[in-house]
């Protein structure tokens, strides 16, 4: 079992796919660091801030688990300071984290894919893309 592992994640409103990607990875280490995106890091990975603030993230992965230790990306693409102040043992990855999992490799951090959990229908991207829909029908 993995000592300190680590996850990296916006966790833009908490769904399935992300608390089946918590739990595998909480599962296979002692300790569980989650790196929740800042807002403004966001908008440089993905195009856009997140619908809900970081504290609201922050608490609905506390609400989720409260062991899970939360501590905010880089502001910086590219940075890695939180790699290099938290200093984990393995770093666990989602099926679509391919980018990260080049840069760890370079870096010599082991990684290790999780099995994603329904992705056609678990996926953020996805599941906004409802939201918006429900909200523009019911106006």
């Amino acid at each position: 079992m993995v000592h300190t592992g680590m996850v990296f994640g916006v966790f833009d409103g908490l769904h399935e796919g992300h608390r089946y990607f918590l739990s595998e990875a909480a599962r296979r280490c002692e300790r569980l660091i989650v790196v929740l995106t800042l807002p403004e890091t966001a908008e440089k990975l993905k195009g856009r801030t997140p619908r809900y603030s970081f504290a609201e993230r922050a608490e609905a992965l506390l609400a989720f688990n409260p062991a899970l230790s939360i501590v905010p990306s880089d502001s910086a693409l590219g940075a890695w300071n939180v790699l290099e102040a938290e200093h984990p043992d393995h770093v666990f990855l989602g099926y679509d984290q391919e980018a990260l999992a080049q840069e760890l490799m370079r870096k010599g951090i082991p990684a290790t894919f999780l099995p994603a959990h329904f992705p056609e229908r678990y996926k953020s991207a996805l599941l906004n893309a409802e939201g918006m829909e429900i909200a523009q029908k019911e106006n």
